[in-house]
C-alpha cells in the first residue's frame, strides 16, 4: 500500500502509522475521513501515512449512539424518580 503525505485527504477513518524522518519512530495516530494529513512540525512533508486498520467513531456506532425516543424515555424516567 502506498504511503499518503501531508496534505493528502484521510480516506477512511483509522489507526494510521506516523512515520517521520530521522527525528522520531514511527508511532500510531488516529484519523478521520475526509480531513487532511497534517505535516510535522520538525520534518514537514517528509512525514508519511500507513492504514493499519480502520475504526469507527464511537459517537457514530450504533451500539453507542441513542435515539431521541431513547433519551426523552430515560429522561422521563428519571425525573419521575427524582419527584418520587
Amino acid at each position: 500500500m502506498t504511503p499518503f503525505r501531508p496534505g493528502d485527504r484521510v480516506p477512511s477513518t483509522g489507526i494510521y502509522t506516523a512515520s517521520h524522518y530521522q527525528h522520531r519512530m514511527p508511532h500510531e495516530v488516529f484519523a478521520v475521513e475526509g480531513e487532511r494529513f497534517p505535516s510535522c512540525r520538525r520534518c514537514g512533508e517528509r512525514t508519511r501515512f500507513t492504514l493499519l486498520h480502520e475504526a469507527t467513531r464511537i459517537d457514530e456506532d450504533q451500539d453507542f449512539t441513542r435515539s431521541s425516543s431513547d433519551s426523552k424515555s430515560r429522561n422521563a424516567a428519571a425525573l419521575s424518580r427524582k419527584e418520587g
